[in-house]
């Protein structure tokens, strides 16, 4: 991996890091939540610490540039997370309208006896 990709994918991974470190300080994000794209983060400085980490297997599932590999573990990365939010948003959805309709049930039942 060029020695500018390198310094690209550690100045990237550096500043995720910064970015998830203040929002977890600001309570903009909660830790368990953050603690995905630390661990990205993390991911990425080793990969640029190591290049030979990302020769290897690059070499291993047959791509012709190690920083394809890097760009295709990242968007498997995402795509996991994207999917993991989706299912959770689902379930507030669902959390939300038996919510509403309890609220609704009971304030209905708050008129009749009244």
């Amino acid at each position: 991996m060029p020695i500018f990709q390198q310094i690209l994918l550690l100045a990237g991974a550096l500043l995720i890091l910064g970015i998830v470190i203040h929002s977890v300080h600001k309570k903009r994000i909660l830790i368990d939540d953050s603690l995905f794209w630390i661990a990205l983060a993390l991911f990425l400085v080793i990969l640029g610490a190591f290049p030979q980490i990302v020769y290897f297997f690059a070499r291993v599932f047959g791509f012709q540039s190690p920083a394809n590999l890097v760009f295709a573990a990242i968007t498997a990365l995402l795509l996991i997370k994207e999917f993991r939010t989706s299912a959770k948003l689902s379930l507030l959805k669902d959390r939300v309208n038996q919510l509403a309709q309890e609220i609704a049930l009971r304030d209905s039942n708050d008129k009749d006896s009244k």
